[in-house]
């Protein structure tokens, strides 16, 4: 039996998209036997490494916002995910990476260096919120005396850990896009669309890694938590497609 290897990238809420994603998988009857990710991607993929079903983690995605997520901080970033961290603990505890159910990895940035790191092994939670901090809108993370930002400032879809594991076909999970529609006047659209050019830029040297890569179309505010059952909706569709093509190579 091929081994399949998925690596979902960050994106805020469209993130959820990889979770439908991997129901529609699921249901076809591919498991993956080693997943990565960024922010968004770090969080959907940790969870699910840890045995929670696609299905789980998009009720959680529903029952959230952003005070349940979020604090003010004005210190590296508007906010800081401590909320985050807490939620986190809640569903998996103490866990660390390398004792997930599923060989996991994920992406941060050093801020000090400014250098990717791949983390295999620490505590989940807090790793995770590194890989989630995008200054300046959430404040760099502390572990270990160092400070870390969101890993899909360099590397957005991390398809050279499913790769160098073995993995015989490795699925690229994005979702970034370029909409059109945008206004120029707004800060928020501006914003978008400078860190959505940084991740399709970054994503394209990890594309070689991959054997298919799914690009989510996904319109609809990556903020607003009344679009997560859409956004996992599409990601399901695509699961199912996608599934069915990489059945035709096992």
């Amino acid at each position: 039996m091929k081994k399949i290897g998925v690596a979902l990238s960050g994106g805020f809420l469209r993130g959820i998209a990889h979770a439908g994603f991997l129901k529609g998988l699921e249901q076809k009857g591919i498991s993956p036997a080693v997943i990565s990710g960024a922010s968004a991607g770090a969080i959907v993929g940790a969870l699910y490494a840890h045995g929670f079903s696609p299905e789980k983690i998009g009720q959680i995605a529903r029952e959230l916002n952003w005070k349940k997520l979020a604090t003010p901080s004005f210190k590296g970033g508007l906010f800081k995910l401590t909320k985050l961290k807490t939620k986190l603990e809640e569903f998996i505890g103490d866990v660390d990476i390398k004792d997930l159910k599923i060989p996991f990895a994920l992406t941060v940035v050093e801020l000090k260096t400014l250098k990717t790191k791949f983390v295999t092994e620490g505590k989940a939670s807090d790793w995770i919120v590194a890989s989630c901090s995008i200054p300046p809108l959430f404040a760099p993370w502390k572990i270990d005396g160092n400070y870390y930002i969101d890993g899909g400032i360099r590397n957005s879809m991390p398809a050279e850990f499913p790769k160098a594991a073995g993995c015989d076909i490795v699925i690229g999970s994005s979702v970034h896009f370029v909409d059109t529609r945008y206004d120029p006047e707004s800060l928020t659209d501006v914003a978008l669309r400078v860190g959505m050019a940084q991740c399709i830029e970054n994503e394209t040297y990890r594309a070689p890694f991959c054997d298919i890569v799914v690009n989510h179309y996904l319109p609809g505010s990556p903020f607003d938590f009344n679009n997560v059952e859409n956004f996992f909706k599409t990601g399901y569709e695509n699961g199912i497609k996608v599934a069915e093509e990489v059945k035709k190579w096992l």
